[in-house]
């Protein structure tokens, strides 16, 4: 195996603009002349290649045909495979005979074996088939898996509505990934209104119960309210005191004004009186850039931004990275203060990793009996980074990163999202 896993790398490293499907196919067919040759190594890469559908249409039989010809040659893998095959095929055959009887249990390891392709070719109707008559007998873990099915739209159109419904079922039950599920989708207004409240209610009840991966959600949900609390509040009506006794309550005569247009000049001459304000303004007005990117730490076209006590408070929107075998989903928050007469002041930031989503295929899905998945990047936050910028002029800005290297911003001075 370790022979088409590093034959695999040299097709991804020289192959990137070719299709997946086009790359396993290409792999197949020279695995499969090797293989007519009578090597032992490519005959049991051709046997996984059948039974898992890698190249080419899953065929059990013809993965087992190419196991027994590498082991004939003592090929100790295919030896294992086969074994393992024989014993999947005879624990699916007992599982089959024994769903009719109604056991939820027994159906919901048989919806498995039809998900996975354990002891049968992978068939994705009757896994729903076996998962729904468990669910309908009260298993919560069939009901999260097909939530997790209609969610991602494996083998069927996603369908958001029906996931909720099935996630809905196993979370009010108790089941902590069904909770993280169900607060996501009303997080993300999928399958049912958006409601802030209720995904921070059910995201919180599945960290709660330990379910860790919720904890990045959770956060990401908490900050959202903090800002639309904080948008609300600057758009609200401020109060207009009442006159004072014996003042005229009719209005004033209309009167035409002029009205001045700001002095750039002016204002400046007003920074050393009032650095802060003068510099905020500077900073808000800007779409910064990093080169031709624009910067997740202050007011850009992917940032929101806010004014909190003579400090700005930004949150960026959703990014996504590859690290490992996994994409990840996150944000970035910021905060702008220490401000000086000499147009020097402070970007304390970190990510708030709110998904890792492996690149194999669905997480939970195929994840242990409870449903928990298997998870090895931590959400929430992550570790500080500190930036000391300093004005150069108004649409430039030098900053030094974590006091180890520079960095240079630049801003066309366009309103940014968060103004």
């Amino acid at each position: 195996m370790k022979r088409i896993a590093t034959a695999l790398s040299l097709l991804l490293a020289t192959t990137l603009c070719h299709a997946g499907n086009d790359i396993w196919s290409a792999l197949f067919k020279g695995k499969l002349r090797e293989a007519g040759r009578g090597d032992s190594q490519a005959q049991y890469d051709v046997g996984a290649m059948y039974q898992n559908g890698r190249g080419v249409a899953p065929d059990r039989d013809k993965a087992m045909e190419w196991y027994r010809k590498a082991a004939a040659q003592h090929n100790q893998q295919a030896v294992s495979r086969l074994k393992l095959m024989q014993e999947n095929k005879a624990r699916f055959d007992k599982a089959l005979a024994q769903a009719g009887k109604g056991d939820p249990e027994v159906q919901y390891d048989l919806g498995n074996m039809y998900l996975m392709g354990v002891g049968v070719e992978i068939d994705y109707a009757q896994a729903i088939n076996a998962f729904e008559q468990a669910a309908g007998q009260g298993s919560d873990k069939a009901a999260y898996k097909l939530g997790v099915i209609y969610y991602e739209g494996t083998g069927v159109r996603a369908d958001p509505r029906t996931a909720f419904k099935w996630f809905g079922q196993a979370a009010h039950h108790g089941l902590p990934a069904a909770q993280y599920y169900y607060g996501k989708l009303y997080a993300e207004g999928k399958g049912t209104s958006r409601n802030n409240k209720l995904a921070l209610e059910w995201l919180s009840k599945a960290v709660d119960s330990g379910f860790e991966q919720a904890r990045g959600e959770m956060i990401n949900v908490t900050e959202n309210i903090d800002m639309e609390k904080s948008a609300a509040a600057a758009q609200a009506p401020q109060p207009v005191p009442p006159p004072p006794p014996g003042a005229s309550t009719r209005p004033p005569p209309h009167r035409k004004t002029r009205v001045a247009k700001p002095d750039r000049t002016a204002s400046k001459a007003q920074a050393a009186r009032n650095p802060v304000h003068y510099r905020l303004d500077d900073l808000m007005q800007g779409a910064w850039n990093r080169g031709d990117e624009p910067v997740t730490y202050l007011p850009s076209s992917i940032n929101h931004c806010r004014t909190e006590d003579h400090r700005l408070v930004c949150f960026s929107d959703d990014q996504s990275s590859r690290t490992g075998h996994n994409i990840i989903r996150f944000k970035t928050k910021a905060i702008v203060d220490h401000f000086s007469t000499r147009g020097k002041f402070t970007v304390t930031y970190r990510n708030l990793v709110i998904e890792a989503t492996p690149l194999s295929g669905t997480d939970a899905a195929a994840g242990d009996d409870a449903g928990m998945g298997s998870y090895t990047v931590k959400t929430g936050w992550g570790t500080p980074h500190t930036l000391e910028c300093t004005f150069h002029g108004d649409n430039a800005l030098s900053c030094v990163k974590n006091n180890s290297y520079t960095l240079r911003l630049s801003s066309q001075r366009a309103l940014a999202s968060g103004k």
